[in-house]
């Protein structure tokens, strides 16, 4: 038989975690309490990998006592779609995650040995933690287990042999390398799928969703990777109701035209849920020729600046980076000051989809694989029918709470599993695939054909406003970007990650607008102008 290590670094280990942010250093974590040899691979830096280190830094906070109502909150929320499994587990172990996760040392805010939590929705509270130390406390935590660490790898596929995942395969972007690793346990952390539609959590763009896709895996709900949100050039964002103050050009405030229940109070808190309103009525105002959208913080009542602007409450150690006071933000970032002239608003695309099909344990559907995080948020089906960033502070919580359950079931597989080797011939074809574009002359940029996936999933007419006409205009749009990538050129390994990135992003994009296409209803954060109706 032929040596694997002729086709390049062969690598051997118990369990393999692909990505290294929040859930994937605390699968490995977890894993490492099997007392076999763990691996986590980053396209990144371990240690700033993630989206982590530029969030918010909340983590929704659930008491053993809020457990059932939490639970049935979400059950309505989800229309009703939830993996009620999922739904039960998040709700009743999260606390119990988090203060396990706090046991490990990690930076959450404590008084003494008791987690801080203040009101962050009327139906949930949030912890917070320092954003900036989070992820390197963890590898911290992860060195001391002995859990080897590898960055600026992209591993591409997966190795499969009798229907089960041996490891996985892909190269070095600062050595050009080829890397086969084996496996008893794989888990992919990878996160979800956003599509470089903003700079934040850019490095989100589906290569773990495909890789087990091809691999044969399930998925479920992908249809539910829609959000939308609102902010300011210069990708500035709050979390506050900011959107009761719209108005459109001719200065007339209009989200009460549309959603009276929301300017009454009587459904609150928009900025903490699925942005649909919002969106919508935004999207009705535009299209009726009354846009751009403005807000105008000179005309604001002093009790209406203040439910705008609400200053951080949070010790300086857990402020986020970048998000200091707005109105200073706006003038620093856009050249505008919001005291002279009116602020122009406008919708982000958000994505964010994560449909690896998973258990309670996190064990996808094909074994020897498992899924935590952000790739398997809409897989585990516990918000049902909405997308994996509805509710703020569910990120995090989600990443720790699968982690620590997908890693300890990982762990524990690969104790009592024996390795199965890596078929050479396999290894070769996949090697030979994903090395193919490299040294290709291109008469095709890879960044203007995630500018075509872009053209296909960030307008509200495909993502928002669904209907079977537009969606397979949206579907045509992405084959041509698929076409356009067969001519495009690769220099070297960090544009070949960028190609690979491309084609995971078409791949995502087809599975969102497919699965919206089949669900011929309107439900949850999925609205289908032809099927308004819930079936």
């Amino acid at each position: 038989m032929k040596s694997i290590d002729r086709l390049g670094n062969a690598i051997e280990t118990d369990v393999l975690v692909i990505g290294g942010g929040v859930s994937g250093l605390m699968a490995a974590i977890k894993a490492s309490g099997a007392k076999g040899s763990v691996l986590v691979i980053d396209k990144g830096g371990i240690g700033w990998a993630g989206q982590v280190p530029v969030s918010g830094g909340d983590c929704a906070l659930i008491r053993p006592d809020e457990a059932e109502d939490h639970f049935a909150w979400l059950v309505e929320m989800g229309d009703c779609l939830n993996n009620q499994e999922w739904t039960t587990a998040f709700a009743h172990d999260m606390y119990g995650c988090i203060e396990e996760a706090v046991g490990m040392g990690l930076p959450f805010w404590l008084e003494g040995k008791k987690l801080v939590a203040l009101p962050f929705h009327k139906k949930y509270a949030a912890t917070h933690f320092s954003p900036t130390r989070f992820m390197i406390r963890m590898k911290k935590v992860a060195t001391k287990k002995r859990i080897r660490t590898l960055d600026k790898i992209f591993l591409v596929d997966l190795l499969r042999k009798d229907g089960r995942v041996t490891g996985a395969i892909g190269f070095g972007l600062v050595d050009g390398k080829t890397y086969i690793i084996n496996a008893k346990a794989t888990v992919i952390a990878s996160g979800s799928c956003r599509y470089y539609a903003q700079r934040h959590f850019s490095v989100n763009t589906g290569e773990g969703v495909a890789m087990a896709f091809r691999a044969g895996a399930q998925l479920m709900n992908a249809e539910f990777s829609n959000t939308y949100t609102f902010g300011f050039k210069g990708d500035i964002r709050r979390r506050t109701p900011l959107y009761l103050f719209f108005e459109n050009v001719l200065g007339e405030r209009f989200l009460e035209r549309y959603y009276p229940e929301v300017t009454a109070g009587q459904q609150s808190a928009q900025e903490f849920l699925d942005f649909y309103r919002i969106a919508d009525a935004v999207t009705h105002e535009v299209e009726s020729g009354r846009g751009p959208i403005y807000i105008d913080f000179r005309r604001l009542a002093p009790e209406e600046q203040a439910l705008a602007l609400q200053s951080e409450t949070l010790p300086a150690r857990f402020q986020p980076v970048g998000r200091g006071n707005l109105l200073s933000a706006i003038r620093e970032r856009l050249g505008i000051d919001p005291d002279k002239e009116r602020v122009e608003v406008g919708l982000q695309f958000v994505g964010g989809q994560g449909p690896i099909r998973i258990d309670v344990d996190c064990r996808t559907t094909v074994d020897g694989l498992w899924a935590v995080g952000d790739a398997s948020s809409l897989g585990s089906g516990y918000t049902g029918a909405r997308s994996s960033g509805t509710f703020g502070g569910f990120g995090v919580a989600f990443g720790i709470v699968s982690g620590l359950k997908g890693g300890r079931s990982a762990g524990q597989h690969a104790s009592i599993s024996h390795a199965c080797e890596v078929e050479y011939e396999q290894a070769r074809q996949l090697a030979q695939s994903m090395l193919a574009p490299l040294g290709k002359e291109g008469s095709v940029n890879v960044n203007d054909v995630i500018y075509q996936i872009h053209e296909a999933m960030i307008p509200v007419k495909y993502s928002l406003h669904r209907e079977k006409g537009r969606l397979g205009q949206a579907l045509e749009i992405v084959e041509r970007a698929r076409e356009s990538l067969t001519r495009v050129g690769v220099k070297d390994h960090h544009e070949l990650a960028r190609y690979h990135q491309a084609e995971s992003m078409a791949l995502s994009a087809e599975l969102t607008l497919k699965s919206a296409w089949m669900r011929e209803e309107t439900r949850g954060t999925h609205r289908r102008e032809d099927f308004p109706e819930t079936d």
